[in-house]
């Protein structure tokens, strides 16, 4: 009956497969933002009615925008996503919303009602979770770092080289109350280093006086630096990593301080490495 109330030749506006292609007309790329929105706004399941769908239609569509990178594919399973979890809510008799689309009662009820492969189960699982917390407005994934940006949060190996170098002006000072304080602070962390029972930390008035000597010689001195530089002197030391961090107690994060040292490494290692790498050192 829908169909005999328009006009002959004429097709709905969401409906485009029947449709021939403009040669003349320009060509649009269906990953562009405006075809995108034009396809997610004619959008309608085929299990729902219009009346159905539309209550939560401009929601869906505006969320499945923002949940993830603007391209056919991925706003196109989304968004059928969503159209079958409210297709499975109608069978049941219950209110579509996009609260209740997205409700963990209502996806785990999804999710046991499929009847598809394991892969396109989790697959599904991945697409509905995302979306879920897209609509709960939390962080859904963390964003991919750019190459080299981890390593260079990371102490660097270079501040070996100033802590040996203020050490060598600390032993020249002598007595000097700052530069002995200076010498202890980094004995301690070294002791601390081979020995993590043994607390690293020296007395407040002797930590300022360390700073101040540090400073004195240009260097910011805290905690975490000296900390890292003695662990780079650990994984310095000419012995197996596996031997290294059974010996010393090093963490994983401890072992990322060596990223500081790949852009340093030659492209190849050396026969003897190699054959360490390999095994048959």
């Amino acid at each position: 009956m829908v169909a005999a109330s328009r006009a002959p030749g004429t097709v709905p506006a969401h409906d485009t497969s029947r449709c021939p292609p403009d040669p003349l007309a320009p060509q649009v790329s269906i990953d562009e933002p405006d075809e995108l929105h034009r396809f997610l706004f004619a959008y309608r399941p085929t299990a729902l009615t219009e009346a159905q769908w539309s209550p939560i239609a401009s929601d869906a569509v505006e969320l499945v925008t923002r949940a993830g990178a603007l391209t056919r594919l991925r706003v196109e399973k989304d968004i059928q996503l969503l159209g079958a979890v409210a297709a499975h809510l109608a069978e049941r008799g219950r209110s579509i919303t996009l609260d209740e689309v997205l409700s963990d009662t209502t996806l785990l009820s999804f999710d046991t009602s499929l009847q598809v492969s394991h892969k396109t189960r989790e697959n599904k699982r991945g697409i509905a979770r995302r979306l879920q917390a897209a609509h709960r407005g939390l962080p859904w994934r963390a964003e991919k770092r750019s190459p080299g940006v981890r390593a260079a949060q990371l102490v660097p190996h270079s501040e070996v080289s100033t802590l040996h170098r203020i050490l060598r002006d600390a032993d020249e000072a002598g007595s000097d109350s700052d530069a002995v304080a200076f010498r202890l602070a980094v004995d301690a962390a070294r002791t601390a280093r081979r020995d993590s029972a043994t607390p690293s930390a020296v007395a407040d008035g002797d930590w300022v006086r360390a700073r101040r000597f540090a400073a004195r010689h240009g260097w910011n001195l805290t905690h975490r630096l000296l900390k890292a530089c003695v662990t780079h002197e650990t994984l310095d030391l000419d012995q197996p990593v596996a031997v290294l961090v059974r010996d010393y107690g090093l963490s994983r994060r401890d072992l990322d301080l060596a990223l500081t040292s790949v852009h340093a490494m030659p492209a190849l290692p050396d026969s003897r490495r190699h054959d360490l790498l390999r095994g048959t050192a």
